[in-house]
């Protein structure tokens, strides 16, 4: 199955070709997980996916799309369990509802704790041929070395500081089944953009400290904070919603003192709607709609 696919990343648009879709990839952050996915599914057979138009995109947008399955960390708990990884194993001999193929998400893949990785390398082994695997991590060298040989690597390679994001389109050609140097699969992505985009860099720190402050604070600073959000353009937007959620991660895995207790669910609720928002930007949903998305989810 080729795929040409043009998605919006993190930090710039992006589009790259596939040859032969392979049954796992590790992504790095700068690319959306449900934006691949949504390709993955489909049902256009000219042109770049996704189209936008399919009844397999639409549902995919509207994050009812059967075929489409979410694996993250439960609520309560800093890594992805075995027990979720073995309720997957059952999971993926169930043929697709309505796609050709079923995807699996799994967000923060390198939260999956040894016995996690060990399960899931099982099904890396001999999956079904309509399963598709996205393993979403800023940090691959975390996965142990046997699932990542299993997987195609898309891999971000860094932009010149003075490419203009609008103007940023990446390309990848040849088959997903190349092997780089160190003999594992891999493919090259670039177009992950530097970090001043579009809009100065200390309003951009003032915004996500604002926003950090006011999840234990009171709803006005919230509603103040998203106004400013609302105004930023697209880059400057996803800027915020990978650095904001990589400081609350790290805020979670280092037992943050200034949240805990309740203040610590504040934190897990907020990074998975700034997943969200992440899923919706990628979609070409307007920044103003996100904004009060976050808002509206996080309002106490």
């Amino acid at each position: 199955m080729a795929l040409r696919m043009s998605l919006m990343t993190a930090r710039a648009p992006l589009t790259f070709n596939i040859d032969r879709l392979s049954h796992a990839y590790i992504v790095p952050e700068a690319i959306t997980g449900a934006a691949l996915a949504m390709a993955v599914i489909c049902s256009t057979r000219d042109g770049d996916r996704p189209c936008m138009k399919c009844k397999h995109c639409d549902k995919a947008k509207r994050d009812i799309h059967p075929d489409i399955v979410t694996v993250k960390r439960l609520e309560d708990k800093r890594e992805i369990i075995v027990e979720q990884i073995r309720k997957l194993q059952q999971d993926i001999f169930i043929l697709p509802n309505e796609a050709s193929y079923k995807v699996y998400i799994v967000h923060d893949a390198d939260s999956m704790n040894r016995s996690s990785q060990n399960a899931f390398l099982q099904i890396l082994e001999e999956p079904p041929s309509y399963v598709v695997f996205l393993l979403c991590t800023a940090n691959p060298a975390v996965l142990l070395p046997t699932v990542r040989s299993r997987c195609i690597e898309l891999k971000a390679r860094p932009i010149a500081a003075s490419c203009d994001v609008a103007d940023t389109i990446a390309s990848v050609a040849g088959s997903a089944g190349s092997v780089d140097g160190s003999g594992e699969a891999s493919e090259t992505v670039s177009g992950e953009a530097v970090e001043s985009v579009n809009g100065e860099p200390d309003e951009l720190d003032e915004i996500i400290r604002i926003f950090l402050t006011s999840l234990d604070s009171d709803n006005y600073q919230l509603i103040q904070c998203m106004f400013r959000l609302e105004k930023l353009d697209k880059s400057s937007f996803s800027v915020f919603l990978t650095s904001a959620r990589e400081q609350i991660i790290l805020s979670l895995r280092n037992d943050n003192k200034l949240f805990e207790g309740s203040g610590r669910r504040l934190l897990v609720d907020a990074e998975s709607v700034l997943v969200k928002a992440g899923e919706m930007l990628a979609l070409n949903v307007n920044t103003g709609h996100i904004s009060g998305m976050i808002c509206a989810s996080l309002l106490k």
